[in-house]
């Protein structure tokens, strides 16, 4: 079994992971709704520090205002600024070869194929287990999961340590307990909460909802609406139009629910020097293999709640 320890092996495993590293970043990305409608917009962005600390803006400056000649201007020192704070989150896989697949795979050729069959394998898995996190409320594995769209989007509970509870203007809009999506009435109601999200001349680009609604809504649209969409087109997805919104279908997003959603006040945020972060292939004292860590620290967050919203009981039938 000498052949897996050799400084040949090695070399061959640090190539083929320098070649694959740059890739882990997009195809994740890129597969990921959410996630490739941020990054379009550039919301995927890299942070450093203990937490991820965004500033909050929840009331007007009140020295504002006109004046003339001589008037005195208003230098009342101001308050209404915040603090929102997320927790960095953790997020691992690995790569494992075992010295019986090396001598079965004996070759340059057949050793690449074998460690791309399994990057690849471990590519897709990070990609659809990130994409559940993120329709998901965080609280999954003993809330070490990331944040999702089921906690950030809501008219309750604590996000980003500040409790809504308290601080009403934090509060996620939330529609009505039902919507008929197969009816112009209910786009009607759509038409409304679109309309009551706009903030600071910032709207809705994106609506995140289940298949079935999605081809309920593009049903009616077909006929009624403008539905040509290229900006998701190009990015790789299906999408209607609702007003200025993509309405895209995810699988993992649960049934019944419709998120309207600002990407100008949603980010997803990648620890610097800590995201797909690939080890190099070490071997356990006790096992005739090596293994390769790959690594991530980010989170999903909002610095303005209010500007999103939510259908919790859309009927699509």
């Amino acid at each position: 079994m000498a052949s897996i320890y050799s400084d040949n092996f090695d070399v061959l495993i640090t190539t083929t992971l320098d070649k694959v590293r740059p890739s882990l970043t997009d195809q994740i990305t890129t597969e990921n709704v959410l996630l490739a409608w941020l990054n379009a917009n550039s919301r995927v962005t890299v942070d450093g520090g203990t937490v991820i600390r965004r500033p909050l803006i929840f009331a007007f400056n009140d020295t504002v205002g006109s004046y003339s000649g001589y008037d005195l201007i208003d230098v009342t020192p101001q308050e209404g600024i915040g603090w929102a704070e997320y927790p960095w989150k953790q997020h691992a896989g690995s790569v494992v070869i075992s010295g019986e697949e090396v001598e079965k795979n004996d070759g340059t050729a057949q050793l690449i194929n074998l460690l791309q069959a399994k990057l690849d394998q471990l590519k897709m898995s990070t990609a659809d287990d990130l994409n559940a996190m993120l329709f998901a409320d965080g609280t999954g594995n003993s809330s070490k999961d990331m944040l999702g769209l089921k906690a950030l989007v809501l008219n309750s509970g604590t996000v980003g340590e500040i409790a809504q509870s308290t601080y009403t203007w934090w509060a996620s809009v939330v529609g009505a307990s039902t919507l008929d999506i197969t009816t112009l009435d209910g786009v009607r109601v759509m038409n409304n909460m679109y309309n009551s999200l706009r903030i600071n001349r910032s709207k809705v680009d994106i609506e995140l909802t289940t298949q079935a609604i999605y081809e309920a809504y593009e049903e009616l649209a077909l006929p009624n609406l403008r539905f040509n969409d290229t900006r998701m087109a190009d990015l790789g997805f299906e999408s209607v139009n609702h007003k200025g919104a993509s309405v895209v279908f995810d699988p993992d997003c649960d049934s019944g629910r419709l998120y309207m959603l600002n990407s100008d006040r949603l980010e997803f945020v990648q620890k610097a020097g800590r995201w797909l972060d690939v080890t190099d292939f070490q071997r356990p004292y006790n096992q005739d293999a090596k293994v390769a860590l790959i690594l991530s620290m980010g989170n999903l967050i909002t610095d303005c709640r209010r500007a999103h919203g939510l259908f919790t009981g859309v009927t699509s039938s």
